[in-house]
């Protein structure tokens, strides 16, 4: 897909989008299009040596590589095998603190009060 996309004054740009692989892929790149009261020509050229040109009204506007603009492929990773844990390793989510207690002062009262509060005219102490 390709095309421009003017949204109020905020977004003007030329949307180059890939389907690949069953998912599409916008491209990183900011390409601006034109916004005036003409009709204008968006070409995209895709080269066999995996390269591309955005021509707007015959004249290049961007270009470059496909693999460097679109993220078609998962980031390569190098898997470390010198990586591993270490023998003291414990999976626990949490561990207790066996010497964790609480403060001599700590209170845990079931109702806070609240000093500034005071009974509505309309209360009934009987409901």
């Amino acid at each position: 897909m390709m095309g421009s996309d003017i949204c109020g004054p905020g977004t003007k740009k030329v949307h180059v989008i890939f389907s690949y692989k069953g998912t599409n892929h916008l491209i990183k790149k900011e390409i601006r299009c034109k916004d005036d009261v003409f009709t204008h020509l968006y070409t995209l050229i895709v080269n066999p040596d995996n390269t591309y040109e955005v021509l707007i009204d015959n004249e290049k506007a961007d270009g470059g590589e496909l693999e460097a603009d679109w993220d078609f492929l998962p980031p390569k990773k190098i898997k470390d095998p010198e990586a591993k844990k270490p023998e003291d390793w414990d999976d626990r989510p949490t561990i207790p603190d066996p010497e964790d207690t609480k403060p001599e002062d700590w209170e845990q009262p079931e109702h806070i009060p609240d000093p500034d509060a005071t009974k509505p005219e309309d209360w009934d102490d009987e409901m």
